[in-house]
Formats: C-alpha cells, structure tokens, sequence
C-alpha cells in the first residue's frame, strides 16, 4: 500500500510538470522521491508497472497549459486567467502613454510597482524563451524610462518617445504569447502521443526512469516544432 501511494503521488506530480517545469527541475524532483520508491523490492516494483496505464484523457486533465488559460481572440489576448498582475500590468502602460506631466510620476510609480508583481507571479507554463526575452525587453524599455526621466535627458518629448517604446515592447510580449500558445496547441497531440508511448513502453526500465524518460520526450516534441 505504502508504495501504491508513492507511485501515485509520483505520477500525478510527474504528469503536471511534464510542460510547466524545466528538465532540470524535474530530476530534482526525481531524486527527491527515488529514495522513497527503492525502499521496496525490484519485483514488486515490476508488478505494479504492470497494472500501470494512463490515457490521453488523464494526461490533458492534469495538464495546465496555454489552451485552457490564455484567452485569444483575433490574435489578440483577452484575459489571461490567474494572473492578474498581467491585466494590472497592461492598464498601467496603456495609461502612462496618456498621462499628464502632472501626473507622470505617480504613473511611473505604479508601472514600476506592477512590473515588479507580473514578473515575481508569472505562471510557470509562460517559462518559454521567447517569452522571457521578451519580458526582459519591457523591463529594459520600463528602466532606460525610469533613468532618463529623471536625468539630463528629460524632457516632454523624451519621456513620450520612451513611453512608446515600452508599448511597443509589451505588444511584443503579447505577440510572443500568443505565438507561444498556437505552437503548443498545434504540438500538444504528438507531445502527448510520445509521452504515453514512453509511459506504457514495455522496456525493462523502473517507474522513475519512464517518468524522466516520457518528460524530456514531451518536452523535446514541444520544443522541436
């Protein structure tokens, strides 16, 4: 029963950060439960993986991924759900672009403010290259802002000129999103189907190595197209 429950909670657990986690998170992870799993013998290890199949449907219902979170419509993005700071993000960039001089520095205050909050609550499904550089580019555009504003190269015009800028950058990240999401969905099926072939393969191997083995095949699918 005791290595009934470990496997399970291995499974689940393997199964959710198949696309969400990077590989080397994931062996971490792995070494964290061996330990637990080695404590009973190789045959009754071989047995259970015997009994052991998982559907497509099990695998998509424990899956968190950019299909079922990120809302696009028209190419563009409507909501993305859990994240807030995202929605608190874009109002603040869209409003300091019409802003007075009046009010500049409290507006730069809250871009800062809620930069700071969608960088440290990112979902973990949004760790993508791409999408990261381009959150690196709006912080860059947000602090060159920051740093001319107050220095010998402020002026009306300039400030307005970086507050472009930063808009631009963020409707970059926007697009690197949604191009994010469409290459998932487009690849999420043949990233499935090689994951359950290494899951239900029939190679001598323990729980854990199909479980690392099945995870670096879903992610090299995801990555590859």
């Amino acid at each position: 029963m005791k290595k009934t429950l470990i496997i399970a909670v291995f499974a689940t657990v393997t199964l959710i950060a198949c696309k969400d986690k990077e590989n080397k998170e994931l062996e971490e992870m792995v070494e964290d439960t061996t330990e637990q799993v080695e404590e009973t013998t190789e045959d009754a290890e071989d047995a259970i993986q015997d009994t052991m199949t998982y559907t497509r449907e099990n695998v998509s219902q424990l899956a968190n991924d950019f299909e079922s979170n990120v809302e696009v419509n028209d190419d563009k993005i409507v909501s993305i759900k859990g994240y807030d700071s995202y929605t608190v993000l874009r109002t603040n960039i869209s409003e300091l672009s019409t802003t007075t001089e009046e009010n500049i520095n409290t507006k730069s205050e809250s871009l800062r403010t809620s930069f700071n909050s969608f960088k440290s609550t990112i979902p973990a499904y949004l760790h993508i290259d791409d999408v990261q550089d381009a959150i690196e580019d709006v912080e860059k555009e947000i602090a060159e802002f920051e740093e001319e504003r107050m220095g010998e190269k402020a002026s009306t015009k300039n400030n307005k000129e970086n507050m472009e800028e930063i808009q631009e950058a963020f409707d970059d990240l926007e697009k690197e999103i949604i191009q994010a999401r469409k290459k998932y969905v487009d690849n999420k099926e043949d990233a499935m189907e090689e994951y359950m072939e290494e899951i239900n393969s029939n190679r001598k191997q323990s729980t854990t190595e199909k479980y690392l083995d099945a995870t670096e095949e879903y992610n090299e699918e995801m990555k590859d197209k």
